[in-house]
């Protein structure tokens, strides 16, 4: 928030020039600088996604272009990507920070500002390109591995919390069908017994939520955006609107911002 601090001379008044200047002094020294973005990218890796339908594949890839554009915007902006799948809390897959700068332009002439302005839009643009281009190669590399047969989607927000901490606002995607499928004791397996109504989904979601708040503490701020990789006919055998309302549910109650499916 912008302060404005206003000095009051306990004898006697002060000049106007005096006033003014000291209160665009304070102005400068209150004012925030942007804070630097950190989107998390969540690509699910489990056997339930099939990332090489030909739908999925344009709507994922679409989607991902398109945060790339809008969140790299600044030197330090920063994308990161996992992997959901069994082991999610350790399957960091590329960590990303712009590094395109504007040169100082104090002194230029109109003309060369706008030369300036332009090579550093051409810049970011280049990075900003290069970014989609590996996001995109996570994206269609499959996992063959074991740990496809489980779905940790719990465990992403240690990942969460942590880049909170570390001081960036954070975004999250997850490129999902948010079927939460693991087998040990205390845990959902949405694959094997799914909420069967929307009252079921909220109350699991509740009581799931409950015990980690307290371990969270950091995600007040998220804004969180899932994409299911469904067509809009898909029927809601496959695509069960009582696991969305499971996880609308479960991140509301966690404490994040703000949380919506991508169409």
């Amino acid at each position: 928030m912008l302060g404005t601090m206003i000095l009051l001379s306990a004898c006697g008044g002060t000049s106007s020039e005096e006033n003014k200047e000291n209160t665009e002094t304070a102005v400068t020294e209150t004012a925030p600088q942007a804070s630097k973005v950190s989107t998390l990218i969540f690509l699910d890796k489990s056997r339930s996604v099939n990332e090489d339908k030909d739908f999925v594949e344009k709507k994922y890839t679409k989607v991902i272009n398109s945060l790339v554009q809008e969140e790299i915007r600044r030197a330090g902006d920063n994308i990161q990507v996992w992997l959901i799948h069994e082991n999610t809390a350790q399957s960091k897959a590329l960590d990303l920070t712009s590094q395109t700068t504007l040169d100082a332009t104090e002194g230029m002439s109109q003309t060369d500002v706008e030369a300036a302005e332009a090579s550093y839009d051409l810049a970011l643009q280049r990075e900003r390109l290069n970014f989609a281009k590996q996001v995109l190669a996570q994206l269609a590399t499959p996992n063959v591995s074991k740990s496809s047969e489980q779905t940790d989607i719990q465990a992403s927000l240690a990942a969460i919390n942590a880049r909170v901490g570390e001081g960036y606002a954070v975004k999250v995607y997850y490129f999902s069908d948010m079927v939460e499928s693991m087998k040990q004791p205390g845990r959902r397996d949405f694959h094997k017994t799914p909420p069967k109504s929307t009252a079921e989904a909220d109350a699991w979601a509740k009581a799931d939520a409950a015990s980690l708040k307290a371990r969270y503490p950091n995600l007040s701020s998220v804004e969180v955006s899932i994409v299911l990789p469904f067509e809009p006919t898909t029927s809601s055998k496959v695509n069960n609107p009582n696991v969305s309302e499971y996880w609308k549910t479960f991140f509301n109650e966690v404490g994040v911002k703000k949380v919506e499916e991508k169409i």
